[in-house]
């Protein structure tokens, strides 16, 4: 994969939930609380670039380490 495909990568929902093992409808509830992962929609359709999702994940990791 070159590096302009990386940049091109984006998730629905429901890939991210298996991703990270939780229910699509928490990050469905997160995104209404203004929590989570940035995530962009494409018509009607919410998608998840994968740079965010990454960018969340360090940060998540970060603060469970703090616990």
């Amino acid at each position: 994969m070159n590096s302009n495909t990386a940049r091109m990568i984006f998730l629905t929902t429901a890939e991210v939930a298996a991703r990270w093992r939780m229910s699509p409808r928490t990050l469905e509830g997160w995104r209404d609380k203004g929590i989570g992962p940035n995530y962009h929609k494409f018509g009607g359709s919410v998608r998840y670039h994968m740079d965010e999702i990454k960018r969340f994940e360090e940060a998540w990791s970060t603060c469970l380490e703090d616990i």
